[in-house]
């Protein structure tokens, strides 16, 4: 198993542990916000707008990530907290990129920010609520363990990609 593979299993694991998906971008030419999972994300980006403030939103982060050599957790144009992790082995460097989660503030306010993305992007309010409503509610404590998590098995498959096992 290569070192991509390694991180890409790890994603597959953390997925199945946090049920939160994630992807890797290796360079620009990977940032493809339109093929993102998360259905609240895929109802907001039937705006043209919309796709575009994701992609400038990933841009951003994926950069600074690269830049910053370490785990950033920050806001979405469309108010998900997300993180991204920059992971270098090697040769290899790239960046993951978490789905978003909201915080139970945001649960409470989802009326009122949903009406807001709505008119702003021109899409249906009743559509994007009901996906909203979907998204992992996470503490800022339960957001910082995943992100530990997430680490620890790319950390975990990368080793286990690049030792031999000796029998």
């Amino acid at each position: 198993m290569n070192v991509k593979d390694a991180i890409v299993k790890a994603m597959q694991e953390y997925r199945q542990i946090t049920g939160l998906r994630s992807y890797l971008i290796q360079d620009v030419d990977d940032i493809n916000s339109a093929a993102e999972r998360n259905y609240f994300c895929k109802c907001l980006k039937t705006s043209a707008r919309a796709l575009k403030h994701c992609e400038e939103c990933t841009m951003e982060n994926y950069r600074s990530a690269l830049s910053e050599k370490k785990v950033s957790m920050y806001s979405c144009h469309a108010g998900l907290v997300k993180w991204s992790m920059p992971i270098r082995y090697g040769d290899f460097h790239g960046v993951i990129i978490s789905e978003g989660v909201i915080t139970k503030q945001q649960v409470k306010d989802s009326e009122k920010w949903v009406l807001y993305l709505s008119e702003r992007y021109n899409v249906r309010r009743d559509v994007l609520l009901d996906n909203y409503k979907v998204i992992k509610e996470m503490t800022e404590e339960e957001v910082n363990i995943s992100i530990k998590l997430l680490k620890d098995l790319v950390d975990y498959y990368i080793a286990m990609s690049t030792h031999t096992v000796q029998g």
